[in-house]
């Protein structure tokens, strides 16, 4: 018996489960949502320090290509022209990189306009000078240094001062917000971490526990093993006495049923004999009185007393159908089964022998490949392949060539053998309702009482077997049947 406290313990353990579960989702959609904030957060201030870069080399550009010209201007070098002509050249780009970088900051996108201008007339004022001295007026050119050159440096040192302390400002808020995040980060990992650790151990204890249940109920198993041969023998012996009761019940059913169906169907027939003489006597009766003839009111009722007699005989034959048929299984279940080794190949080929005039008459073609032998009852393997190869060229598809086929495999001491057709097939719900007894599946167009499928499960699961069915509509229909190789089993297979 299991310790309440152990039985406690287990009934937690998928609350336990399902708890870590939570958490482990909480902590994993928490995680992945400050990893996707530090990572904006990041993207933030690398954003920055770009900005910050394309800032510090818009300003070097201006300043070398002013030093540049300055120096041309003083000593005629034309490297240093040289540098001049590529840094001009340089600084719109640099500018329109610097205006894309900044689109999403309004008031950069204000500082950029206030610059625009005035990098665009230091530009002008670049290539004045240097248009001036080149032209031979070296005074003007440095005339024009002098006057406007110094004063738009200046503005535009201001305008990108400006720009880049508004960077250094949001570099400092975003890396502070970085931080805070990062450090959320770890607090809830290391949290997550406790947690889990913390379920770990209960679900080890947990675990532990159910172990020991597992090993007493294990000891109780192996306890009760040591009878199991005795408790199946007995369990088999009250199986086979009950099956027997249910068999001479089914016959004495069915024998006594018949008795006042032999009954009813006399008077039957004594009604249907008096038929002509109830109406000659009404019509003489109706002569006698006086009263008009009504020969359409006679015939009327004479016909409707021919459909109830023939109702009654309709019914009393199919009532006299079915409780030959349980009598039939009722003898059949009682029959003992004598094994003995069989070729069915042969067995099969003789089967389809007797039935070759039907299968010639719906154009089917039946074969029999080479299958196995096996030990077991033979007259109960001819009543069930006899009744799925009958039941395959009974339910062909019109118009359609029959195409049956019988084959086998084996199978770990076992033999699967398969009936396929190419028939109308059973559909899905009528699947499992066809061995039923008295069932039927598909339209009622051909003759039968639904006792054949029902027979042949009987029968192999009599043989130790089991039968299952495959189908599609309009597309056939296989029937698998296994059974042993050797019937009957041996005790230790059967405790198996």
């Amino acid at each position: 018996m299991t310790p309440p406290t152990v039985s406690r313990l287990a009934r937690r353990e998928p609350i336990f489960l399902a708890l870590g579960f939570v958490i482990l989702i909480t902590i994993s959609a928490i995680s992945i949502w400050f990893v996707k904030h530090v990572e904006f957060g990041a993207d933030q201030v690398a954003h920055t320090l770009e900005v910050r870069n394309k800032l510090a080399n818009l300003r070097l550009l201006l300043r070398r290509s002013e030093s540049s010209q300055r120096g041309y201007l003083l000593t005629s070098d034309l490297g240093y022209l040289a540098t001049y002509q590529d840094d001009i050249k340089a600084i719109a780009p640099a500018l329109d990189e610097l205006a894309s970088t900044t689109s999403d900051n309004p008031r950069q996108q204000d500082f950029i306009a206030a610059l625009r201008p005035a990098v665009n007339a230091k530009i002008d004022e670049l290539r004045e000078t240097v248009r001036l001295y080149q032209s031979g007026d070296a005074a003007g050119a440095s005339a024009l240094v002098g006057a406007t050159g110094l004063t738009r440096m200046q503005e535009i040192s201001t305008v990108i001062g400006r720009m880049e302390n508004e960077e250094q400002r949001l570099q400092s808020v975003r890396t502070a917000a970085l931080d805070n995040s990062s450090r959320w980060l770890l607090i809830v990992t290391l949290t997550g971490s406790i947690l889990i650790l913390v379920l770990a151990a209960t679900s080890v204890l947990l675990l532990r526990h159910s172990l020991k249940e597992q090993q007493d109920a294990n000891r109780m198993l192996e306890a009760t093993n040591q009878n199991l041969e005795t408790i199946v023998a007995k369990r088999t012996a009250l199986l086979s006495e009950a099956n027997e009761e249910v068999q001479r019940f089914a016959y004495i059913v069915s024998h006594d049923l018949r008795s006042p169906l032999v009954n009813i169907m006399g008077f039957a027939s004594e009604l249907e004999a008096l038929r002509k003489q109830i109406f000659e006597r009404l019509g003489a009766l109706r002569a006698q009185v006086g009263g008009e003839q009504d020969s359409e009111s006679d015939e009327a009722l004479r016909s409707d007393v021919e459909e109830a007699l023939s109702f009654i005989k309709s019914s009393i034959a199919k009532m006299d159908r079915l409780i030959g048929a349980l009598l039939k299984l009722s003898r059949e279940g009682q029959r003992q089964f004598q094994p003995q080794f069989i070729d069915m190949s042969q067995l099969l080929r003789s089967t389809l022998e007797a039935m070759a005039h039907q299968a010639k008459d719906v154009n089917a073609k039946i074969i029999i490949g080479e299958l196995p032998t096996i030990t077991s009852d033979r007259l109960a393997l001819e009543q069930v392949f006899s009744n799925l190869m009958d039941n395959a060229v009974k339910y062909l598809r019109a118009g359609v060539p029959g195409s049956i086929e019988v084959r086998a495999t084996d199978s770990d001491g076992a033999i699967i053998y398969e009936v396929h057709d190419n028939g109308r097939g059973i559909d899905a719900k009528d699947r499992e309702r066809i061995f039923d007894l008295f069932r039927r599946s598909g339209i009622q167009d051909r003759p039968g009482d639904g006792i054949g499928l029902a027979h042949a499960r009987a029968l192999v699961r009599r043989l130790g077997g089991t039968i299952n069915v495959e189908s599609e509509p309009d597309r056939g229909t296989v029937f698998k049947v296994t059974l042993p190789k050797m019937w009957p089993l041996p005790v230790s297979e059967i405790m198996t």
